[in-house]
């Protein structure tokens, strides 16, 4: 496993649990991580500063996931986001439309924690699409 001392993550999750999940899992590693409940809170924080990599739930109040990506992408065109879903749509077909919104990657919960790392290293070592 690649160094995460000195990373940046932004997790946006309306879920508290997932939030504290991820933040416990990845401050051990090296991340500083940073914690979004909604749309607006994450787009907000990505204005004020970049990140490394933005894991960014589909389903959250005030703007959905993709509103937040669309958004990112005007600001941020070259932030990785890593989209993680909550949505029963685990098909080609929503993987496709999530990256057409300029996504390094979907996952579907409930997410693996080896498959989420081995995710974000990729994504973090290539730069690219990683799905």
């Amino acid at each position: 496993m690649m160094d995460f001392t000195g990373k940046s993550i932004l997790v946006a999750d309306d879920e508290q649990g997932i939030r504290d999940l991820l933040r416990f899992t990845l401050e051990p590693i090296g991340f500083e991580v940073s914690t979004a409940a909604d749309g607006v809170e994450a787009l907000r924080a990505v204005e004020a500063r970049g990140f490394d990599l933005v894991i960014l739930d589909v389903h959250m109040p005030r703007l959905s996931g993709p509103e937040v990506l669309a958004k990112i992408r005007e600001i941020r065109p070259r932030q990785k986001v890593l989209v993680v879903s909550s949505s029963s749509d685990a098909s080609l077909s929503f993987e496709q439309r999530v990256a057409e919104y300029g996504a390094t990657s979907c996952l579907f919960k409930p997410v693996e924690l080896d498959e989420l790392l081995g995710t974000i290293e990729r994504a973090l070592v290539q730069g690219g699409n990683v799905t």
